[in-house]
């Protein structure tokens, strides 16, 4: 249970733009499926015990707040028809009048969206596999939202989520969803195989795009994330030159996950670790649409090239800093960590590669081996200066305050 009032301070975040009071997903059919409610509620007393449903007659509130979704990017069509409402105990809110369980709400089965630019969403689908001649395999949609459920921490509200989700893709055979914060494609069965250790998997995309060709500088790409002002946190952005991609892209999911570890926040000025840079954090306006708060991330001269004008260290400072973790990546230690990381194979088109040209299977691997290089470099800066003599009058080893 979470109290209203203990969510106050978080009210104002979750009210800029991006921010989805309600959070949808749409699972995709090839034929009409069958809706089978009480089977499904089954599948989600597995994941979450104490859940009711009601599958009708329906509540006037219930229906009045059925035809306000119809009016919603949430729906897309008037063929929007309530089939059931779960209600989850384990994940209530108090507002003044009581105390209120979350709930999930799943519709009809309805011809598939013709309102959504599908091309725009499978260029920025990096996971989908097949392209738009799969995707014209489907010819139906069912869509899952929460209700009641933006007043808790987002962690909590992603959880509900994704047990009902999962409990809905076994229950109806489901097999590719459309991910409507996220603004892509996901294979159902890969996100039942990585949500588990991959919390942020399906409701965090990242994009590129080329700002050379509107006018930006030689090499000049954007580097962004889709996803996860919806939940209430900030999305991230980076707009570089002189770094490829899949060079970025690694730190752009680090970032993701340290910020889903750390409660969606992080202060200006903070300094984050990745690729062999130190990339300073600085809340903006997003650079591109939708409009919404964004961590922008500057890896300092000469590669940045969005606005910010602080850089993220001073280079003299640089050498005398230390790491701001123990492994020497640079990432704090209480950040979160998938157990299995993205792995940019053929499909995608990235491939990561360290600078002498060695590639990695995942970023995983990437990041496992930077922490690597920068222990090897710390353990030989120890090495040099234990062996130099010392000039301050202090014994070996002693170092001062």
């Amino acid at each position: 249970m979470v109290d209203s009032t203990e969510e106050e301070k978080k009210e104002n975040r979750k009210l800029k733009p991006g921010f989805a009071p309600v959070y949808a997903v749409e699972l995709l059919f090839r034929e009409e499926p069958q809706l089978d409610a009480a089977r499904i509620l089954q599948a989600i007393h597995a994941r979450i015990r104490k859940t009711a449903i009601n599958t009708g007659p329906f509540r006037e509130t219930e229906r009045i707040e059925n035809e306000a979704l119809r009016r919603k990017e949430t729906t897309g069509s008037d063929e929007f028809e309530l089939a059931a409402v779960f209600y989850h105990g384990d994940y209530s809110v108090n507002f003044t009048d009581g105390e209120v369980p979350a709930q999930t709400r799943l519709f009809r089965p309805r011809l598939l969206r013709q309102d959504v630019n599908w091309n725009g969403v499978l260029e920025q689908s990096w996971k989908w596999e097949g392209g738009a001649e799969r995707l014209g395999e489907y010819r139906y949609a069912v869509t899952l939202c929460d209700w009641y459920a933006a007043m808790l921490p987002f962690e909590r509200r992603l959880e509900m989520f994704q047990a009902v989700l999962a409990s809905v893709i076994e229950t109806m055979g489901c097999d590719a969803l459309y991910w409507q914060p996220s603004g892509q494609l996901i294979d159902a069965g890969s996100f039942l195989s990585s949500h588990t250790s991959e919390p942020l998997y399906g409701a965090l995309n990242v994009r590129v795009y080329d700002m050379q060709s509107a006018g930006g500088r030689e090499g000049e790409v954007l580097v962004d994330t889709i996803g996860l002002t919806a939940l209430g946190m900030a999305d991230i952005q980076c707009r570089v030159a002189g770094l490829t991609p899949d060079r970025v892209i690694p730190l752009i999911y680090g970032a993701a996950y340290y910020l889903f570890g750390n409660g969606g926040e992080i202060d200006n000025g903070v300094l984050l670790g990745g690729a062999g840079l130190k990339w300073r954090c600085e809340r903006q306006r997003s650079a591109l649409a939708p409009e919404r708060i964004v961590i922008d991330l500057n890896p300092g001269r000469p590669f940045y090239a969005g606005t910010q004008t602080e850089q993220p260290v001073d280079p003299q400072e640089a050498a005398e800093r230390p790491e701001q973790s123990e492994d020497g990546s640079g990432w704090p230690d209480d950040g979160y960590e998938p157990e299995e990381e993205q792995d940019y194979g053929p499909e995608t088109g990235y491939k990561l590669r360290d600078e002498d040209g060695t590639e990695f299977r995942s970023e995983r691997e990437f990041r496992q081996r930077e922490r690597e290089a920068a222990q090897e470099e710390r353990l030989r800066g120890t090495s040099d200066e234990s062996s130099r003599p010392s000039d301050s009058g202090e014994p070996d080893g002693f170092e001062r305050e």
